[in-house]
């Protein structure tokens, strides 16, 4: 016998009087998913005919905000500015230790032997610096930036303790690369990863801070070696790094507030560090050999021009002049460069200038010596100004290579040939000049 029961007569059989429209909290999952390529009239009348009690949907408003135009994006920018001071600046200012040296406890060495030590760090700089731009792609800049400040300064404090040949090459080419190495890689990664649309300018405005390195460096060193000798030089130059790294830490600080939930960081990403698979890209393949044999005559110039004008019979002091002429003059031509190439494109950009650079060599450089020290100072000024703008270009050639969340990554590998050109370069000039 089977019961039937009335609908009415249980309650667990009632179909439930609720409103869902009232019971729950409302959520536009549409509004959440938007078509990010809908015009904006579209979306913001949109937005507005939506009530304002929907506080879960206006959550996905951050993800739309252009963060290179707020001041915490470009608060990091001045943090690449400051790390770009004190590892490129003085990466670009070795000529001076390169002619203490020769005067002073290495003067029993020869020009190319020294050279040696100066190659050796700016080729370890480099060489690990795709392993340092996976470690800024995966975990941000606050570690690295902190360890790289502390190797920095420690570096030169120890070299005001250095007097043999094998104490130099250990304690700055070998130990003091690793720092500069990591300074450079994670001021050039953060830029090149919260910038696309105005790379150009922000990274421009980030690398003339290695043209004010290289313009305050041998002027400082000039009149420190001369009052305070060796030792206080070495102490002072660590106290401008330390100085620099611990602001530009701290302005790394709202990175990844700014990145996370973009393409440009994704914290979660597997596989290893030991990542050379930008290798595998032909046009990153192109840019790499471009960057190499552009380095390769900018560090030999760099290298060459105090020990050259030695030789010809100018002072010392001509050639602390010479390097600080080249950053002064190239801390316009970074800046203008940047901005141009958001408009011209970095390519046709660096074209531009490699032609007017090698008019500038056939024409100026080549015969200086018969003409005496007010050309060779109009060599420098115009090298500066043209030279410069390579370090401004190069990112941003490499930006177009890779997606912003592997940009550290794809610049960390153009170096490695970058590095090759490094360590050629200071010991061929070195040896020409004798």
């Amino acid at each position: 016998m089977v019961r039937h029961h009335n609908a009415d007569s249980l309650d667990l059989e009632k179909p439930p009087s609720v409103h869902f429209e009232t019971a729950f909290p409302y959520v536009d999952i549409s509004h959440e998913i938007r078509d990010t390529n809908e015009p904006a009239r579209n979306r913001s009348s949109r937005t507005h005919s939506l009530s304002p009690t929907r506080p879960v949907s206006q959550r996905s408003e951050q993800f739309d905000f252009d963060h290179e135009s707020e001041w915490r994006a470009w608060l990091c920018v001045f943090g690449s500015f400051l790390f770009l001071v004190c590892s490129s600046g003085f990466s670009g200012s070795i000529g001076t230790l390169q002619s203490y040296f020769s005067d002073n406890q290495l003067k029993n060495n020869t020009n190319s032997q020294i050279g040696w030590i100066l190659g050796v760090y700016l080729f370890l700089t480099c060489i690990p610096s795709f392993l340092y731009g996976s470690l800024l792609d995966r975990y941000g800049p606050r570690l690295l930036s902190a360890v790289g400040g502390v190797l920095s300064t420690s570096t030169f404090l120890i070299m005001g303790q250095c007097k043999t040949y094998w104490q130099f090459m250990f304690a700055f080419g070998v130990f003091g690369s690793i720092g500069t190495g990591i300074n450079c890689t994670v001021a050039i990664g953060v830029v090149g990863k919260l910038f696309v649309r105005r790379r150009g300018l922000a990274m421009g405005v980030a690398v003339t801070g290695a043209s004010l390195g290289i313009l305050v460096f041998p002027l400082v060193l000039h009149s420190t070696f001369e009052h305070l000798g060796w030792v206080w030089s070495m102490r002072i130059v660590a106290i401008i790094i330390a100085s620099c790294t611990s602001i530009g830490f701290l302005c790394f600080l709202p990175f990844e507030n700014l990145v996370l939930g973009t393409d440009s960081f994704d914290p979660f990403v597997s596989g290893s560090v030991f990542d050379l698979s930008a290798w595998k890209s032909q046009s990153f393949i192109f840019v790499s050999l471009s960057l190499f044999l552009m380095e390769f005559v900018n560090c030999g110039i760099a290298g060459l021009l105090p020990a050259i004008s030695a030789t010809v019979g100018f002072t010392a002091q001509d050639g602390f002049i010479l390097l600080s002429v080249i950053g002064g003059t190239s801390c316009i031509s970074r800046l203008i460069i940047g901005f141009s190439s958001d408009r011209l494109g970095g390519m046709n950009t660096m074209v531009g200038a490699m032609a007017l650079m090698a008019l500038l060599m056939s024409a100026i450089f080549i015969p200086f010596t018969s003409h005496g020290c007010p050309l060779l100072y109009a060599f420098a000024a115009f090298w500066g100004l043209l030279s410069g703008s390579f370090y401004t270009v190069a990112p941003i050639c490499v930006g177009k290579t890779c997606d912003p969340r592997d940009y550290a990554r794809y610049y960390g590998s153009s170096n490695l040939l970058v590095a090759l050109a490094l360590l050629i370069a200071n010991p061929l000039s070195s040896a020409n000049a004798t």
